[in-house]
């Protein structure tokens, strides 16, 4: 157990105690309500976070942290319809959270809803200009096994994520050279991984993949990135 985990465990253990023991002598206000149900999730003790979470989200409907709270809940119960429907509603009253998405994009999955699963991390991509949806979307993508759908999300991960603002991700160069491996492309895996290689020479994956490709690692394994 690594330190950040022991520190979340201690604080998620220390608000338990505090609700539990405000929970003791009356009824619990929202946010104590939300940080029982955290804790549950956070143990994935699922239908006590559901039975916490509900109060809040028939007393305060549209609270995004409670709508969130209990779908995650309601996903891991195998209540796809209710957990859609509050990660829905928690992602209009919070957009642009990627914890949002990600949870509803992953219900979404399981529904076999694919043009909404795709138009969601589309969307999200396109709005905050990040790479992580279309990262995730080139994963659902690939278990689709519509690899056109992944080839673009990768290559739109790489093109939001080559600006100067922010700094550039081997994750993306990656992803998209193990599919070009899966679909027999070398050629095209190399340069991807070379380009990985320009943004960190640390990846111990990247290394690893180059190696395997028996690429010689110099001052002229980097290649540029971008698209």
């Amino acid at each position: 157990m690594d330190c950040h985990t022991i520190v979340r465990w201690i604080a998620c253990s220390f608000a338990f105690i505090v609700v539990s023991m405000v929970g003791c002598t009356g009824p619990r206000s929202t946010e104590q309500s939300i940080t029982l149900g955290d804790h549950y999730l956070e143990f994935g003790e699922w239908q006590k976070a559901a039975d916490t979470f509900h109060p809040v989200v028939t007393n305060s409907p549209g609270l995004w942290r409670g709508e969130y709270g209990y779908g995650v809940a309601m996903a891991n119960l195998e209540d796809l319809v209710t957990a859609r429907r509050c990660l829905e509603t928690a992602n209009d009253h919070s957009p642009g959270n990627l914890v949002i998405i990600t949870a509803l994009a992953d219900v979404l999955f399981r529904q076999g809803d694919a043009s909404q699963l795709y138009q969601l991390l589309r969307g999200a991509g396109a709005a905050l200009g990040r790479c992580e949806p279309y990262i995730t979307l080139g994963g659902y993508a690939i278990k689709l096994k519509d690899s056109d759908s992944a080839l673009l999300a990768y290559q739109s991960a790489i093109e939001v994520d080559n600006g100067v603002v922010r700094p550039r991700s081997t994750e993306p160069y990656y992803q998209l050279a193990m599919l070009q491996l899966s679909l027999g492309n070398t050629a095209q895996a190399a340069h991807r991984l070379r380009q990985a290689y320009g943004i960190s020479k640390t990846d111990p994956r990247v290394i690893q993949s180059l190696q395997a490709q028996g690429v010689v690692l110099d001052g002229t394994t980097a290649h540029p990135p971008g698209i």
